[in-house]
């Protein structure tokens, strides 16, 4: 049994057949969950389970891309044969409701709702039912026109046959319609004159068209006006071909015809006439062939029969005509033999056996036997003449060798199955070849090798397959010229990549092209003029550190010549490659290093290592950018965690010292504003000199403020040594605003400090300027 194609299951866009594994895997996850919900359902589950077997098989399918493809395209072939199934059974509907002559507004709304479809839809599948009725009517219609006219009588019988309005089919009669064949004298249409006919049937087989209207690609019944503009469009294409051979000097004669045919109803029904008189004239050639000695045998008159049907008669009609044809040309017509007679034959034959001696009654047995192979090789040859498909021929004829042993019909049989064969071949081919001389005209060559190459892997005949291979060497010429011709065009005005690349792309698509020489030599002419080329992109490509293209660049010119060049370019390449494998480990690292998380000292030392081991290559200068992006992460997250820890300690001092704005705290004492963290934590790891740390100052903004200075030693006192006092931890140096000059071993500036090695002692120290310290900033409110 046939599985459930896994894109309609997933519910997965088919045209075009979605490829992305994402949204394929999402789409599984998805009918999982859901199939998962119904596994208890009382009607479902045994379904629901068969789908969650099978999920290891659809991720087998759905992730290979040769699997996949063909279950898109299988899933495209489904959709088809389920539309084309609906369609048949619409069709039938439509039969059935069009019984009564018209299909009612009514019935079309009902036919959507039970099919699930638009109404529009079902209006087109009337109208080409109706279409075809129309076709089969016209049909009947133009072989009556033989006459030069219709009869009302007719005209009735038409329309009851086919259960059509008597007044619509009069709208589709061309020709004069009369009361009876009395009226017939007094009408005067001629058909066409015999040698423009003539001319127009040899030139229509040229074309391998029927009739002018099959030329124009328009039905018969269409309106004068009509085939007037086609036949002048068609008159104007052709002159715009400029190869003239005879498929178009027969087209150009024929739209003349046209034109000229077309001019006027008269000249049109005469026309139509002509069509309608050449049909009989084909039947009547029929008939004559088949009459061997005056006589035609009952096959051959049920084939006659059906040829007949198929230009517009009904039986009764066709009958009556080939009857009428016979009599006058006084051919006789074979009786089918009846079963009666055929017993009553057979039963003396018996008689007759038991009368005769022994060697009588194999003899007869032997001519029996003769007779039952002719007559069943008759009744074969009556139904392959009454097919009209080669496949279903073939099919009775091989039927026939398998089920009947060795005799003399046998090789005239498998000599059937070989020239229908030839024959069904012969048609194909000859489309074949029209299709891709088509495609040849318009220049679409590509194309034209491509449809060839599809027939070339067929089971072609011999002498097609000889013509086929010879047409692909001729295309495959027109083909190595006109890339050629692109080629050399851009080789005089294009880029030295471009010529390159078109330079290569000709050699590998033609490696033994006619003009393979020429474009070998245009790619040593251009050696200097690509190098340099490459020269500058490599530069370029350097600055932006893209050493992939670097690399493809020298490997391109390398693969190419063989030089003084390309050797420098082979070092250059190993440089380049050296880069690239250094680029990955450094794309290692920094995967290794987001992976420590917050903990960018950890991440920091995985850089370091790398740096120390390496301390020399081409990604040093981003190893270091990496570590000096950790350092500033890892001080911001000192700030914050120091800030944090800040914000705790003060809310431990009543109140004295409060945050206002973010980042500044008032003393409410004094109404002072202090920096909530000092230099050692906004700066850790950093010497601030005096003069450092008046500049320090200077520069914050903490608080959106700019007016921070250097506080008096009074100042810290009163923040550090009065309770509750402002919380600080650890060894303390800050410095103060007042400074002295004084001489020990040269000039020396000496600077007040507050400062203490537990943060409870506090005192006042006196150190030289350029030694380290750190800073309070403080601001006047």
């Amino acid at each position: 049994m046939q599985r459930e194609n896994y894109y309609i299951l997933l519910e997965l866009s088919i045209n075009p057949p979605e490829n992305d594994p994402g949204i394929i895997e999402k789409a599984i996850q998805n009918k999982k969950i859901e199939w998962s919900r119904l596994r208890n359902h009382p009607t479902k589950g045994l379904q629901v389970q068969k789908r969650i077997n099978m999920i290891p098989d659809i991720q087998i399918v759905m992730t290979d891309e040769a699997l996949r493809k063909k279950e898109a395209q299988a899933a495209v072939e489904f959709i088809a044969a389920d539309k084309e199934n609906k369609k048949s059974e619409i069709d039938g509907h439509i039969d059935i409701l069009m019984g009564k002559g018209y299909i009612a507004k009514e019935d079309i709304v009902r036919l959507a709702e039970i099919h699930g479809i638009p109404q529009n839809e079902i209006n087109d599948r009337i109208t080409s039912k109706k279409n075809a009725k129309y076709t089969h009517i016209d049909q009947q219609i133009g072989l009556r026109m033989g006459k030069g006219y219709i009869t009302e009588d007719e005209l009735i019988k038409i329309s009851k046959k086919n259960a059509m309005d008597v007044e619509e089919l009069r709208k589709r009669i061309r020709c004069p319609i009369i009361k009876d064949e009395k009226e017939a004298g007094d009408l005067s249409i001629r058909p066409l004159d015999r040698s423009i006919e003539k001319a127009i049937n040899d030139n229509l087989k040229v074309v391998g068209k029927k009739s002018l209207y099959d030329l124009l690609g328009l039905p018969e019944t269409s309106d004068l006006n009509e085939l007037q503009k086609k036949s002048g469009e068609k008159k104007k294409d052709l002159a715009r071909i400029g190869r003239k051979d005879a498929v178009v000097t027969a087209s150009v004669t024929l739209a003349g015809h046209c034109l000229t045919i077309f001019k006027s109803n008269e000249t049109r029904i005469a026309y139509d006439v002509s069509l309608a008189k050449a049909k009989f004239s084909s039947i009547d050639s029929d008939i004559n062939i088949a009459a061997i000695n005056n006589k035609i045998r009952y096959e051959y008159f049920d084939a006659l029969i059906n040829k007949a049907m198929e230009f517009g008669m009904d039986k009764e009609e066709a009958s009556s005509y080939i009857y009428s044809f016979c009599r006058k040309k006084r051919y006789h017509i074979e009786q089918k033999p009846e079963k009666k007679r055929r017993l009553v034959i057979t039963a003396t034959i018996f008689v007759l056996a038991a009368i005769v001696i022994i060697a009588g009654f194999f003899i007869f047995s032997k001519i029996h036997h003769k007779n039952v192979l002719k007559s069943e090789y008759q009744q074969l040859v009556k139904k392959i003449n009454a097919q009209t498909d080669p496949d279903q021929k073939i099919h009775l004829l091989k039927n026939y060798v398998t089920t009947h042993v060795k005799n003399e019909y046998i090789d005239d049989v498998n000599k059937r199955i070989t020239q229908i064969k030839f024959q069904a071949n012969s048609n194909k081919f000859n489309q074949i070849l029209k299709q891709a001389d088509q495609l040849i005209e318009t220049q679409r060559l590509d194309e034209a090798f491509a449809f060839y190459k599809q027939y070339s892997a067929q089971g072609l005949h011999k002498e097609h397959k000889k013509t086929v291979d010879n047409r692909i060497k001729e295309i495959l010429t027109l083909i190595d010229q006109r890339d050629f011709e692109k080629l050399t065009t851009v080789s005089f005005k294009g880029e030295p990549d471009q010529k390159i690349k078109l330079f290569q792309e000709y050699l590998k698509i033609h490696p033994n092209g006619i003009h393979k020489g020429q474009v070998q030599s245009l790619i040593s002419e251009i050696n200097s003029e690509y190098f340099i080329y490459v020269k500058k992109m490599l530069a370029f490509y350097e600055k932006d550190e893209k050493w992939e293209d670097c690399a493809r660049l020298c490997q391109i010119y390398i693969g190419i010549y063989d030089n003084s060049n390309s050797d420098r370019l082979k070092q250059l390449l190993l440089k380049y490659q050296e880069n690239i494998r250094n680029e990955k480990i450094y794309i290692s690292l920094v995967e290794k290093a987001d992976n420590q998380g917050t903990n960018y000292t950890a991440a920091d030392q995985i850089f370091k290592d790398f740096l120390e081991a390496y301390p020399e290559s081409s990604i040093t200068k981003k190893i270091k950018k990496a570590i000096n992006r950790l350092n500033e992460l890892r001080s911001i997250q000192n700030i914050n965690q120091a800030t944090n820890d800040m914000r705790l300690r003060l809310a431990a001092t009543n109140g004295r010292f409060i945050e206002t704005p973010p980042g500044v705290i008032m003393d409410t004492k004094t109404g002072l504003m202090w920096s909530m963290l000092d230099s050692d934590i906004t700066q850790p790891d950093t010497c601030l000199t005096y003069e450092q740390g008046k500049k320090h100052v200077e520069s914050l903004t903490t608080g959106g403020f700019h007016d921070w200075r250097l506080p008096t030693h009074k100042e810290l006192a009163g923040i550090f040594e009065t309770t509750p006092a402002f919380p600080v931890i650890g060894k303390k140096s800050y410095w103060t605003s007042k400074s002295y000059t004084g001489y020990s071993d040269g000039w020396q500036i000496q600077v007040e400090t507050f400062s203490s090695k537990d943060s409870n002692q506090w005192e006042l120290v006196r150190k030289n300027a350029l030694e380290c310290g750190a800073v309070r900033a403080v601001r006047n409110p």
